[in-house]
């Protein structure tokens, strides 16, 4: 029986499924598929077993590529063979990355023995979470001929699951008809939502009494996985170029001035009161015109 949720979280940042490690925690469990089930049956529309996880590294092919990656073989109940890679997506640079891998995915499982695998479909699932919610939920590309759609090669997809949106969709009450993804709608969901999303199913009742147990574990919340560590240092990096340009925009105007003010004869202790500028930067200025 799972308990009730009855105590503060302690941390002020709430983690949700977006974080590699809470998805991989939760969903990534050969013992208990029942949450890769429902979200996976929700994005094919049809209901699906995990049958096996991969490895969820594929080989690094230049010392630049440690993306992690998640292969999973599905069977769906009139007992077809599903390959599916996920990942997650948040630009243009990683659906290229993203497709770089799965076509390596794909080569490295389509052959069976001495021939090709003529059966089973390769399906590539990317997880938005930052895309604009009015996009569409849930977009399925194919390899197609452009005028009479005819495919190219069967059995080989890419879904994109806009996350944003379908959350949108769940919330928004103008909406009829049937209300589905509710499973979908958890992996963003923040720790209000989830409590009032546990009430209308058991499922999501037990993966919220999860996320509280890791969200209150202070060994794993303070542990920042390598791809977070790299956003984290890049998002620095990146703000410290923007202060730095800031403040060269800042020196170059007080130059301007302390041009102006050298040529009105000011004062050099009235030019560093005004300016800020030291008087080595004043007298440089003034050697150099």
């Amino acid at each position: 029986m799972i308990a009730e949720n009855t105590t503060e979280y302690t941390s002020d940042i709430y983690l949700t499924a977006r974080i590699d490690r809470i998805f991989k925690t939760i969903f990534v469990n050969s013992k208990d598929t029942r949450f890769m089930d429902a979200i996976l049956s929700e994005v094919l529309d049809e209901p699906v077993k995990v049958l096996k996880f991969y490895p969820t590294e594929l080989p690094v092919r230049n010392k630049n590529e440690k993306v992690k990656v998640l292969d999973v073989l599905l069977k769906t109940k009139d007992n077809k063979y599903l390959n599916v890679e996920v990942n997650t997506c948040f630009d243009e640079a990683t659906r290229i990355r993203n497709f770089t891998y799965f076509t390596s995915y794909y080569s490295q499982k389509i052959t069976r023995g001495n021939e090709y695998d003529t059966t089973s479909e390769f399906i590539q699932i990317d997880f938005n979470f930052d895309r604009k919610t009015l996009e569409k939920p849930k977009k399925v590309y194919e390899v197609l001929e452009k005028e009479t759609l005819e495919q190219y090669v069967s059995r080989f997809k890419i879904i994109t699951i806009n996350l944003a949106s379908i959350k949108e969709k769940w919330y928004d009450k103008n909406i009829k008809g049937k209300k589905n993804y509710i499973h979908l709608v958890m992996l963003s969901a923040n720790k209000e939502e989830l409590n009032e999303l546990s009430k209308q199913d058991e499922l999501v009742k037990e993966f919220d009494t999860k996320m509280f147990i890791l969200n209150n574990d202070g060994t794993f919340t303070r542990t920042i996985t390598e791809e977070e560590d790299r956003e984290l240092l890049v998002n620095t990096r990146l703000t410290l170029a923007k202060k730095e340009a800031l403040e060269q925009g800042q020196i170059s105007e007080k130059l301007k001035i302390a041009k102006s003010m050298l040529a009105q004869k000011y004062d050099l202790k009235e030019i560093m009161n005004i300016t800020g500028l030291t008087k080595s930067e004043i007298n440089k200025l003034q050697k150099n015109k």
